[in-house]
């Protein structure tokens, strides 16, 4: 998911926190990490989140994201250069196209809050990818679009309740390329009625069980994945846990 604005550090102190990471979590080189961190190294007023995925017994620990709030199309065209220099490699080729059918000619960045730009690496070289997401806000014309791409269940509509939605594109070193659709729902709206109508069509009692303590409910809908994926949003993670282990017993 998109970054919170709190995460905002300058980019020495960008290298710093990925070198750290790598450290904590012992991560091997794989490419293009070192193109990354040349990014991270140039840009200026960019955000860096580093994060872990655990699938199982596995953990895939190279995962980083640097964002920019309020960018502009200078932004995306230097996310394109970071694009570009990872295709130098010759058995790297990215397919663009849901990504320019999305953007048309005629794209509007005042409607974007933030863009983020991501690796999450793997040994298995054509399963890792690059992520390019934008944080769309009253803008219609462009949700449309990206609903008609993704052809999500019908369900998605009943979640659009914020004005804000992510559509993030992710780009595999094969050439396979997927778009998701991220509606969200702000932890002051869980007590409105109406709000509360609307998750119990889609959600079960123990999944809503788990807003309490929650400030944002993220909904992922990805057109290669048929079931939907719940970000759950807290800053008390340790009171979480054990709240999600229970509801899975």
């Amino acid at each position: 998911m998109l970054a919170e604005d709190y995460v905002l550090i300058g980019n020495n102190k960008n290298l710093r926190y990925i070198a750290e990471h790598k450290r904590v979590f012992e991560v091997e080189h794989l490419y293009p990490l070192d193109i990354l961190e040349t990014f991270g190294q140039q840009v200026h007023d960019w955000g860096l989140e580093c994060s872990c995925k655990i699938d199982k017994d596995k953990l895939y620990p190279a995962r980083f994201n640097l964002f920019r709030n309020q960018p502009n199309s200078e932004h995306y065209q230097t996310v394109l250069n970071f694009f570009r220099s990872v295709e130098a490699r010759a058995d790297v080729k990215f397919n663009y196209q849901r990504l320019q059918h999305f953007l048309g000619n005629d794209f509007d960045f005042s409607r974007v809050g933030q863009i983020l730009v991501g690796v999450d690496l793997r040994r298995e070289f054509e399963a890792s990818r690059l992520k390019f997401w934008f944080l769309i806000q009253n803008y219609p014309q462009k949700l449309a679009t990206a609903i008609a791409l993704c052809q999500p269940p019908q369900e998605l509509q009943t979640l659009l309740i914020d004005d804000s939605v992510v559509v993030g594109f992710d780009f595999y070193f094969n050439g396979r390329s997927e778009i998701e659709v991220y509606p969200s729902i702000r932890g002051e709206k869980f007590k409105q009625v109406d709000v509360q109508i609307k998750l119990a069509k889609v959600f079960s009692p123990k999944a809503l069980q788990l807003l309490d303590g929650c400030w944002s409910l993220v909904i992922g809908f990805s057109q290669a994945n048929p079931e939907k994926v719940l970000y759950y949003r807290t800053r008390d993670p340790n009171n979480f846990i054990p709240k999600l282990r229970c509801g899975a017993s």
